[in-house]
């Protein structure tokens, strides 16, 4: 399916060369507003007459307090990047059930935070950011197998990996016997597939599992999360 969950919607923020998603976010929105220039004239009559100027956007996002999270940013995070009038790379990444990614990313500057608690409940917070800059965006349809490939887990099944986890295995699947010719995680292709060293950024090491031998084993550079889409791969047999 081509729609996409709300869990699927994330804000992710550089930090440190590293994105990371923001803890705790129940909910977010991103607009895009264009400001119009008058251009009425006397052939217009009673109506008025307009062309578009330039773009400006702005984020917000929602949700509750939380003060540590390893590997997130939280309020306390952001509100330091604000007190310190930083400018921040984010991208705003929606995947759908089909595999769809669409990301909006641009530089913002922290704009008004707002945090609120209550007797009886869990404290809130509201951070609103104002776009600077252009604004980029890509959309990127899954990539279809080619004839041959196969794919784990089948379409229309899941083999979610484990939050916090670097590694995922693939069942019967070893470099002696398996040619991977796509690996995906969290919507977005692995730029490169490695069979020895240690993966780094985007590079994920495809080995036969040292824990149980017969079965392969996917580290990546960066740990699973638990608003991920579940990965996948494609493959031919040797």
């Amino acid at each position: 399916m081509s729609l996409v969950a709300g869990k699927d919607w994330v804000l992710n923020v550089q930090n440190g060369g590293i994105w990371k998603p923001y803890a705790c976010a129940r909910s977010g929105n991103f607009s895009l507003n264009t400001s119009m220039i008058e251009t009425t004239g006397p052939g217009d009559g009673d109506y008025m007459s307009f062309k578009p100027a330039v773009h400006d956007f702005t984020a917000q996002i929602d949700g509750v307090c939380s003060l540590n999270e390893s590997s997130n940013l939280t309020e306390a995070d952001l509100l330091q990047l604000q007190l310190a009038k930083t400018k921040i790379l984010c991208r705003f990444l929606q995947t759908s059930q089909d595999g769809n990614t669409y990301l909006k990313q641009a530089y913002f500057y922290l704009q008004s935070y707002t945090d609120t608690g209550s007797f009886d409940g869990v404290a809130t917070f509201s951070i609103s950011l104002r776009g600077t800059g252009l604004l980029t965006i890509t959309f990127t349809p899954p990539t279809p197998p080619t004839p041959g490939d196969m794919r784990y887990p089948e379409q229309g099944s899941t083999a979610p990996a484990t939050p916090g986890s670097y590694t995922w295995s693939l069942p019967g699947l070893i470099p002696t016997n398996t040619n991977l010719t796509s690996v995906v995680k969290d919507g977005r292709g692995q730029s490169d597939i490695i069979l020895t060293g240690t993966p780094v950024g985007n590079e994920v090491l495809f080995e036969e599992d040292p824990s149980s031998p017969g079965n392969g084993l996917l580290t990546f550079a960066v740990p699973f999360e638990d608003i991920e889409t579940p990965p996948y791969i494609t493959y031919n047999q040797i």
